[in-house]
């Protein structure tokens, strides 16, 4: 294999594992009994934001990537494979479209200096979760 496969690879592993890594952060941090203080909570929101729509479009960009560097040697859309690679790109998708509400509701916190922490654990729960489901799509696409 290419070494610049390779570093796709690892660019699109590295960028899940960032996407993953800050949203069971921000789920720990809102979730914590006795609350932290919520100014730190809501500086890692707000980097956390900007880090993960960098790490989306890295996704988008090294998954095409891994894509163009099987080519024709991948199964067609029609197969279990293929039907597998389309919920995946679904699921990510959706993590998208959901993630905007998330992102607009700390900007617009941060703007304010009033984060809506309560909403914070679910809205990053919710993120943890789904980015969870996609990377076992992600496992069975792989190995399965």
């Amino acid at each position: 294999m290419d070494p610049l496969h390779l570093l796709v690879r690892w660019a699109h592993v590295a960028g899940m594992a960032a996407i993953l890594g800050g949203a069971l952060l921000l789920w720990w941090l809102a979730a914590r009994r006795p609350p932290l203080d919520d100014r730190l909570t809501t500086r890692v929101a707000e980097r956390y934001e900007w880090i993960f729509w960098a790490a989306i479009g890295l996704q988008v960009m090294t998954g095409v990537g891994n894509l163009g560097a099987f080519g024709n040697a991948l199964p067609p859309p029609e197969s279990a494979w293929g039907t597998k690679l389309t919920i995946k790109l679904v699921a990510v998708l959706a993590l998208a479209l959901f993630s905007v509400p998330r992102t607009l509701i700390v900007a617009a916190g941060s703007e304010a200096d009033t984060t809506p922490h309560l909403s914070l654990p679910l809205l990053y729960g919710s993120t943890t979760v789904i980015v969870i489901g996609i990377l076992g799509l992600a496992v069975w696409l792989a190995h399965g």
